[in-house]
């Protein structure tokens, strides 16, 4: 049997065996489940509460209302305007939730408990200004005098760097979902390569194994076993956070502005993020024996994933920055800090190429040094 044979026959037995554990379909049915049930949640939590509901009592300047409604448009603000004949009706619709709010003649503001401080000043503004165009008029102002008085300086306005697009924060989204999947499932998945390694020694089957395949053999085709399990769980996973995002309309998030060089390195850094890993995990892995000593053991690889997801997040504020860029050509941490730089700004291919070199060569490097581990552990047994 030619050795690409012998990968795939393991790759197929640890593909297998993983798909039909309990475990496994019944963590992928939960996590998909509470992604998508998050989103109707959301919605509705997130409702538009419709627009601000005030009443106004008494005598008003002139102009007021259209005045108030200037001031709301300002500020962005929906409101609705009725107008009361009695203030004890007013306050009752206030004390029920009916109203906001009840301007009470041209001095006084009435609240349920609390001022709102955004919409009081959109209506003492509003009231405000009427007054003052009244007493302008009185004057014998014209309508530009009264507005040169009113506003008596414009400035224009110019900013020094282009303000976020859509398809900036579709893609800076995009990075933290890959980042947030690759983290999940290096943790989830490179703990199953470990324990896979750990529980075939306890058994002695490694014993059989290696006695016909090489160990290296027996690493590549467990990673690719279960990280193909595992690409599944993430496709499903992100399927349900794209449908979930889409249904809710986070952020005001357009995800076709996603391109698909963006998908691509993503995709890209993902697998060399999760194979590195998982070969990391596979050499720890054969250096056990013993359920008690796999805690102790997986939490090496976490202690070097932490702060690289943390630089990755930091990047996206300044990707230029020497410690982005330090980062990114790491092995331990260019599959996150790389991937979110790539969408934050423009990275030198240069820079890209050297840091995928780094990591394929570190990977490389792992695979032998796992296998050499797990055959001088076979022997030593």
């Amino acid at each position: 049997m030619s050795p690409t044979r012998q990968i795939f026959e393991l790759t197929r037995r640890d593909f297998v065996q993983r798909a039909k554990s309990k475990a496994f379909l019944m963590s992928m049915a939960l996590t998909v489940g509470i992604v998508l049930i998050i989103g109707p949640l959301i919605s509705l939590a997130d409702r538009d509460p419709g627009p601000v509901q005030v009443g106004l009592f008494g005598e008003l300047p002139a102009g007021a209302v259209g005045s108030i409604r200037g001031q709301a448009d300002l500020l962005d603000m929906d409101i609705e305007l009725q107008t009361y004949h009695d203030l004890a009706l007013a306050e009752e619709a206030v004390v029920n939730g009916e109203l906001d709010a009840v301007v009470n003649g041209a001095d006084e503001l009435v609240f349920r408990e609390e001022v709102q401080l955004r919409l009081a000043t959109v209506l003492t503004g509003g009231i405000a200004n009427a007054e003052r165009k009244a007493l302008a008029g009185d004057m014998g102002l014209t309508l530009e005098e009264v507005d040169t008085l009113l506003y008596p300086v414009t400035f224009d306005q110019r900013t020094l760097e282009p303000a976020e697009t859509e398809e900036d924060r579709a893609e800076e989204f995009a990075a933290i979902i890959g980042l947030m999947l690759l983290y999940i499932s290096i943790l989830m998945f490179g703990q199953f390569v470990m324990m896979g390694v750990m529980e075939e020694k306890q058994t002695r089957v490694v014993e059989v194994v290696l006695s016909r395949v090489k160990p290296t053999q027996v690493l590549i085709g467990k990673v690719i076993g279960i990280g193909l399990l595992g690409l599944i769980q993430i496709v499903a996973l992100g399927g349900a956070v794209l449908l979930t995002v889409s249904v809710v309309d986070l952020m005001d998030i357009n995800l076709a502005g996603i391109g698909a060089k963006v998908l691509g390195l993503l995709v890209l850094w993902y697998l060399l993020g999760y194979t590195f890993y998982s070969f990391l995990y596979g050499a720890l892995g054969a250096t056990i024996s013993r359920q008690e000593d796999m805690q102790g053991v997986a939490m090496l690889p976490v202690l070097l994933i932490l702060p690289g997801f943390f630089i990755a997040q930091l990047s996206l504020m300044n990707p230029e920055g020497w410690l982005a860029r330090a980062a990114s050509l790491l092995p331990i941490w260019s599959p996150m800090v790389m991937a979110v730089r790539s969408t934050a700004s423009d990275v030198p291919v240069w820079e890209v190429a050297l840091a995928i070199a780094l990591i394929l060569v570190t990977t490389y490097g792992l695979v032998l040094f796992g296998g050499r581990i797990y055959r001088g552990a076979i022997l030593h047994t």
